[in-house]
């Protein structure tokens, strides 16, 4: 082997290396754009110029439930700065997909990246790799100035794409397409789904802790003015990053003002949610929604705090079977499951009702027809004036037949009314059986909000009395390192009277979350005396369960920040155990 073709052979090897090194770098660095935060339950969909996009599953059924059995959530706040955006009002989702843990839709872990923007923007990338930009990490920056039309734009770009990707999601045949979240996607997403209970979902904001640490936000100790990387706070429970803060996100459709408890029918301009950098820290929450114009001064609006996350969706009905399966859910939905004896007797009533009604009308419709006519036999009659003798004979039979057609009328109104009478018997005979399990509910509601609140109380004095006991260990381990163990064992013990804690006040909130979504204060009053003598005259619980039910009026009308709920309950309920132990020792 000659000197030039080893020089040459060992540059060859060397280019290769560098070759090798260069695209391993380029994976690392494209993982660290889009998905700085990898999790297993990640669902990664490729982009054109090797880029890709990364979605989280939201479900909103949970096992076998049909299509058509949609979720319902409490959209909005009590507490806001603009009722006509913010009020309180029910909304319903349901997912695009299925899998054995139930329906769900896809929404992006991030928000559209400036990278992924600047790949969708233009279809000449959907099959053309030679004109990508190489992306950087400033390009992780979310996608802003960006216009209601762009996304759009983006997002059918994206769809087309989809069409002929390996790995795009489908339900059935259909492959998913992209787009932007609709409100109820983006808010139950925002809210944390299946992944929370109902009192942090109602909740002002999904977490317990400072939200600083989930959102950029106004001010000098956060965003400072300006937009930033995504994926550098900590996810909601969902996964999600930066839904609250950095970026406001547009929605599909357009703003709606709230009535009460409802959308208003008017359709307005373009809807912004959760917030974003320019927002003060007091003011974020899954509640927040903006109306913005889509056209400022003859041009589309564009801001620089105004961004998008993006959803992966298909048809409601993707096939000929899935139609006709949803036309027959729908059909059945006013149907009730055979173990509800109590909805299902009035189900077997009002059939029998109709049934009857249904065959009463057709005799009565036969026998009116009967009777017209022999009514017209009797008036041709009366114009025979040849043989008179003869055409009151037939006159008289056929008053004779009316009277039998009215006595046959009469019998069967009788019998209908009988069976009316007893049907009736057994609608009321339903509907007391049904008033007594909601009274059994709801005295066992109340019976539980008496219980957690005597819980708090009693796991509140633990919780001082082991903070008190600490720190004399904490003294022993300053003085003697051997007897730091025990100190640690009695940190790690107070740790988790304080989970304890936690739980117990979450468990109270989702209690009351229950109560106020089910049952009416009526039902809530005239049961309570009920529930207090359920508990036996040795258990004083009297004056937790009138605590817990003040907590029910208030929670209604108050407010949904989790923490300052969880504080004001903690409080209540110890100062109630204080009280009563101050009267036992006297």
């Amino acid at each position: 082997m000659n000197t030039t073709f080893k020089n040459f052979f060992k540059l060859s090897i060397i280019a290769s290396a560098i070759s090798l090194v260069s695209t391993t770098v380029k994976a690392q660095d494209l993982q660290e754009i889009y998905n700085p935060n990898p999790s297993k339950d990640d669902v990664i969909v490729s982009m054109p110029c090797n880029g890709f996009m990364v979605f989280k599953k939201i479900y909103t059924t949970t096992g076998g439930k049909k299509k058509v059995e949609d979720k319902s959530f409490k959209s909005g706040i009590s507490e806001n700065a603009s009722a006509f955006a913010m009020n309180e009002n029910t909304r319903f989702v349901q997912g695009s997909f299925k899998d054995n843990n139930g329906y769900y839709y896809l929404i992006s872990k991030y928000e559209l990246m400036q990278a992924q923007y600047d790949i969708l923007k233009d279809t000449s990338n959907l099959k053309d790799n030679s004109k990508c930009k190489t992306p950087n990490k400033m390009d992780r920056k979310s996608a802003v100035n960006i216009s209601y039309f762009d996304v759009i734009n983006a997002t059918r770009n994206y769809s087309l794409y989809l069409q002929t990707a390996k790995d795009a999601p489908k339900q059935g045949d259909e492959i998913a397409i992209a787009r932007l979240p609709s409100e109820e996607e983006w808010e139950f997403a925002a809210r944390g789904g299946y992944k929370v209970s109902d009192s942090i979902r109602e909740a002002k904001v999904p977490v317990e802790d400072d939200i600083s640490d989930y959102a950029w936000h106004e001010g000098n100790q956060s965003a400072n003015g300006t937009l930033k990387l995504t994926g550098l706070k900590k996810p909601t429970p969902g996964d999600l990053y930066d839904i609250l803060g950095n970026a406001q996100e547009m929605v599909l459709e357009p703003f709606k003002a709230v009535r009460t408890g409802r959308l208003l029918g008017q359709s307005g301009g373009l809807c912004v949610r959760g917030g974003g950098f320019r927002t003060n820290k007091d003011a974020l929450t899954t509640a927040d929604r903006t109306e913005k114009p889509l056209f400022v001064k003859g041009k589309e609006n564009k801001a620089g705090d105004i961004g998008a996350r993006l959803v992966l969706g298909v048809s409601v009905a993707p096939s000929k079977a899935d139609l006709k399966s949803i036309n027959e859910e729908v059909k059945k939905l006013g149907d009730v499951p055979d173990d509800e004896n109590v909805q299902n007797a009035l189900k077997t009533a009002t059939a029998k009702i109709n049934e009857i009604s249904l065959k009463n009308q057709k005799e009565q419709e036969q026998l009116n027809a009967e009777k017209d006519k022999l009514l017209s036999k009797n008036k041709d009659l009366s114009e025979e004036k040849d043989n008179l003798e003869d055409s009151l004979k037939k006159s008289k039979e056929i008053n004779q037949d009316l009277v039998g057609l009215n006595e046959k009328l009469s019998k069967s109104n009788d019998d209908l009314n009988k069976q009316l009478t007893s049907l009736k018997g057994e609608v009321e005979k339903a509907n007391d059986e049904r008033t007594q399990m909601r009274n059994v509910a709801v005295t066992s509601n109340i019976r539980l909000g008496g219980f957690l609140c005597k819980s708090i109380a009693d796991e509140s004095f633990a919780l001082g009395i082991l903070e008190k006991t600490i720190k004399v260990f904490k003294e022993d381990c300053e003085e003697n390192k051997s007897k730091c163990v025990v100190y640690k064992e009695k940190v790690k013990n107070l740790d988790s009277h304080k989970l304890a804690l936690r739980n117990i006040a979450t468990y109270y909130g989702d209690t009351i979350s229950n109560a106020n979504s089910n049952y009416t204060e009526r039902e809530f009053k005239d049961q309570t005396k009920e529930a207090k003598l359920a508990f036996g005259s040795k258990n004083n619980f009297s004056d937790y369960i009138d605590l817990y039910l003040n907590h029910l009026k208030a929670y209604k009308k108050g407010t949904r920040d989790l923490n300052k709920n969880i504080a004001q309950w903690k409080s209540d309920c110890t100062s109630i155990s204080i009280k009563l132990n101050q009267k036992k020792t006297k």
